[in-house]
């Protein structure tokens, strides 16, 4: 079954990263800001999931999620050093499960192992805490209220070309990201459909180097170093949906993840 994933995984996340890497050379400090805002939001944790829990006592959910994060920043400034580049949205996916247990307390989260697609190599895991307010202190009848606590990290990685990039060939550029952050949503239960908004606030850490024994990727005013690090905060604003046919179910989320757009799919199994 894991392998099964994993491997529904890999051909959702290749179409994407196929096109190419991200060509990226003497960065400077306001196009790092934006480079790095949108690999973050691309990492911060979902498991498109409504605000119910799967049981009053017990449950458990387990599938597997994929979408895209619209990268306008990284594609102006790729098209900027080469006009080839065609690389408009960045990519996640992830293994996906879902426990519940009494008192409306779910824990959640995602999984993408390490994977090589052409030259990009991608890995991300996030974990959350959920706690559904209307099954245990708030009870208000087709309604849920949740509360969630989140934390997830994620790499990707690329082998540089002379042609794009002020490095030796066989280099390797990496962007690293991790997040925390806290979120509210409310949904309504009709039964098969569960449609749902929320609201939160999330930080990330981000550090982008070269591994290479001469150059950079980065403009000398602004580093003459081979990374650099940025810390980003801001709103995360989401809203779904979730239809259940027996066991299965498909899930559509729609984000704004400190202004950066980002879709994302599921399809799972809830027991």
């Amino acid at each position: 079954m894991k392998n099964y994933m994993i491997a529904i995984l890999s051909a959702l996340i290749a179409l994407p990263t196929l096109a190419a890497a991200p060509a990226l050379q003497d960065i400077k400090e306001e196009d790092f800001n934006k480079i790095t805002k949108e690999f973050a939001a691309n990492f911060v944790h979902t498991t498109v999931t409504p605000p119910n829990s799967l049981g009053a006592l017990f449950g458990f959910e387990v599938g597997i999620i994929g979408g895209v994060t619209r990268a306008k920043n990284i594609e102006t400034i790729s098209k900027s050093i080469s006009s080839s580049s065609n690389l408009k949205y960045l990519p996640h996916a992830g293994i996906m499960g879902q426990v519940t247990i009494p008192f409306g307390i779910s824990f959640e989260g995602s999984f993408f192992p390490e994977k090589k697609f052409g030259d990009v190599t991608i890995n991300s895991m996030s974990m959350a805490a959920k706690w559904n307010l209307t099954d245990s202190i708030l009870p208000i009848p087709f309604i849920d209220i949740a509360t969630r606590f989140h934390f997830g990290s994620g790499e990707v990685s690329y082998a540089t070309s002379d042609s794009v990039s002020d490095v030796p060939v066989n280099s390797k550029v990496s962007v690293e990201s991790s997040s925390y952050g806290v979120n509210a949503s409310v949904g309504a239960n009709l039964l098969l459909f569960r449609p749902y908004i929320g609201a939160g606030y999330v930080w990330t850490d981000n550090t982008m180097k070269v591994n290479a024994s001469s150059g950079t990727i980065f403009d000398t005013s602004f580093t003459s170093s081979k990374e650099a690090k940025k810390k980003h905060s801001g709103s995360h604003l989401f809203a779904g949906g979730q239809l259940s046919i027996l066991l299965l179910k498909l899930g559509v989320e729609y984000s704004k993840v400190i202004d950066v757009t980002k879709y994302s799919m599921k399809l799972s199994l809830a027991f």
